[in-house]
């Protein structure tokens, strides 16, 4: 799950912020991605230029929101598409703003967008030096957060500083995140199951389909249940996959869930083709007896 910080408009996250928005296309003045490695499902952190959100020159972190996709457009387009999810009451608003921005103070007639979900914000800016990074202060656009547990601290500071007016009764769902990321850097350790191209495509269409799970970010053999009180891991099973394999990744996806994510949950493995004798094997067991 890759992570980003960008810096961005504070007035542009008030408006979300005051009308709760849970998704936002966070418009971006380049028509071009620009991006390597950032797909569906990574983190965008809100890095604020503000100087209320600033410690010691230091741009203070003050939200953020999950990619769902990316977008190129007219300005026109992207308006009539997102209105004022795009951080402006009205279109002239958000032309001004792009003016503001544009060293050619020139409308382009072309933009990209990242439009995000799950949307949340902090009461109080968080940053990056307490979390284990530095950053130049001449730092324009954005940033890749590395090393990758970085976004992990951010996740685990924010649970205690979530603005529940944004959030409305859902307090869980930082903590929602920050599982999602531990299962992300589980899978960055371990890898997706050896197997050929075929079984991996088969893989990603079975895991995808498979209902109430969502695919673990990056992963194309393994997918997550978040349940409130436990954690479900699905991995993809038949007759091309060696059942050790499985059984090393579930040890391993154990270890690595106890090492970065401070709340213990309770793991349970389940295989695609639901092998009973598989998943006995499996079993549960506690952390500490990996």
């Amino acid at each position: 799950m890759g992570a980003i910080a960008y810096i961005t408009d504070s007035k542009l996250l008030e408006l979300h912020r005051l009308n709760a928005h849970r998704t936002m296309n966070f418009w971006r003045l380049s028509a071009k991605t620009g991006f390597t490695d950032f797909q569906k499902g990574d983190l965008v952190f809100f890095l604020s230029k503000d100087k209320a959100h600033m410690r010691k020159k230091e741009k203070g972190i003050v939200g953020y929101g999950r990619l769902e996709s990316i977008h190129v457009a007219s300005i026109q387009t992207m308006w009539k598409n997102y209105g004022k999810y795009n951080g402006y009451n009205t279109l002239e608003e958000f032309k001004e703003a792009i003016r503001r921005v544009n060293k050619s103070k020139e409308l382009p007639k072309k933009i990209s967008s990242l439009y995000l979900v799950d949307v949340a914000f902090f009461q109080v800016p968080i940053y990056l030096s307490e979390c284990g990074m530095n950053i130049s202060s001449n730092v324009e656009s954005y940033i890749y957060l590395k090393p990758e547990e970085v976004a992990l601290k951010i996740l685990d500071i924010a649970k205690d500083a979530q603005d529940l007016w944004t959030s409305g009764s859902d307090a869980s769902m930082i903590e929602r995140e920050e599982l999602r990321y531990s299962l992300y850097l589980a899978h960055r350790y371990t890898g997706d199951l050896p197997c050929g191209d075929r079984t991996l495509r088969r893989a990603y269409k079975t895991l995808k389909e498979a209902e109430g799970y969502e695919l673990i970010q990056h992963s194309r053999t393994s997918a997550c249940r978040l349940n409130d009180d436990s954690i479900e891991v699905l991995f993809y099973h038949d007759r091309d996959i060696d059942d050790r394999l499985i059984l090393g990744q579930a040890a391993l996806y154990r270890y690595y869930m106890d090492k970065n994510h401070s709340q213990y949950l309770p793991i349970t493995f389940r295989v695609s083709d639901h092998d009973p004798e598989l998943e006995s094997l499996i079993g549960y067991m506690e952390p500490e007896e990996v």
